[in-house]
């Protein structure tokens, strides 16, 4: 799916970034990948610091080309729908292929 389909679905809204809003994404991202280096934190939370950065860079890249995420109510249903699908698929193929995780 492009961007423009994102757009036309309006999981993407039009979105004019200022220098300062990417510099401030990026600037967490360079913090969140800094605590994901620290051994002194849980693993599980050194993972959440990493993906953030992630999340983050994938905001800043989106925000650099004239979009953002929807966060209507429409939207973040739609994120929930898929959200109860794929955890539906995941539980279904443990079920299946790794019932003693299950």
């Amino acid at each position: 799916m492009t961007l423009q389909n994102l757009l036309a679905t309006q999981s993407l809204i039009a979105f004019s970034a200022r220098r300062e809003d990417i510099q401030r994404l990026l600037t967490a991202a360079e913090r969140n990948l800094h605590d994901a280096s620290i051994t002194a934190i849980s693993d599980e939370n050194r993972f959440d610091a990493a993906y953030k950065c992630i999340m983050q860079c994938a905001m800043a890249a989106l925000w650099a080309n004239g979009y953002r995420t929807s966060t209507t109510p429409t939207a973040v249903e739609e994120c929930q729908r898929q959200a109860r699908g794929l955890l539906g698929l995941v539980k279904s193929w443990l079920k299946e292929n790794r019932p003693d995780f299950c």
